[in-house]
């Protein structure tokens, strides 16, 4: 088994040392790169999640995938890849998993759809779109791993691209939740923004126009 482990953090935490001068030299300054840092360490979390564990046999691996492939296309596995959102077949044979399964593709998600504000100007209208294509773009890459491993790694299922993607939606709805009382408490105490309160005030304000338009009136 090829697991996450302390190496594959430190590999990518030096790809983020390799990156952060670039984004310095591209005039972002330091609270850019903290949130950049923090979200991500947590893109790190979420690939040891999503991704590893990963079985590997060098020996037959091209072997196995050549297999895998010729029963895809004679439809041999198309019961274990389910494309139909919200069918779950045998799932509810075991409840507590099967629940525990949906909770965990959407709390999985509900960091990147509240951090990705932090690093990125996005305009709602293309949150769906995001979100859709992070669940499909994981999925998409477990499917890979799956036709490479044989059909010994993980099954494919649309409801994880669906769970995913709410999971990004509720994290956006929080941090629109979060831009506003930001707001509303540090006008009303009248606190002075600085360095990363600064940064974050900026991020909220670009977020909520008209909430930051009335406050400058007041």
């Amino acid at each position: 088994m090829l697991d996450f482990d302390i190496l594959s953090w430190l590999f990518g935490c030096l790809i983020l040392a390799l990156v952060l001068p670039f984004l310095w030299k591209q005039k972002h300054d330091l609270s850019y790169l903290f949130f950049f840092s923090v979200f991500w360490m947590y893109l790190l979390a979420l690939v040891g999640a999503t991704i590893f564990p990963i079985p590997f046999d060098t020996d037959d691996a091209g072997f196995r995938f050549n297999r895998v492939w010729e029963q895809i296309v004679h439809m041999q596995r198309y019961h274990e890849i389910n494309l139909i959102p919200l069918y779950f077949g045998s799932c509810w044979e075991l409840p507590r998993p099967c629940a525990i399964g949906i909770y965990e593709n959407i709390l999985m998600t509900v960091p990147f759809g509240f951090g990705i504000n932090f690093i990125a100007r996005l305009k709602p209208k293309n949150i769906p779109w995001l979100a859709l294509a992070l669940g499909l773009a994981i999925e998409t890459i477990q499917f890979v791993l799956d036709l490479a491993m044989g059909g010994a790694y993980r099954t494919v299922d649309a409801n994880d691209v669906l769970f995913n993607a709410i999971g990004v939606l509720l994290g956006y709805g929080f941090f629109r939740i979060f831009a506003w009382l930001y707001l509303t408490i540090t006008h009303r105490f009248r606190i002075n923004h600085k360095g990363l309160l600064a940064y974050i005030h900026n991020v909220a304000s670009q977020t909520q126009p008209a909430e930051l338009s009335m406050f400058e009136r007041i």
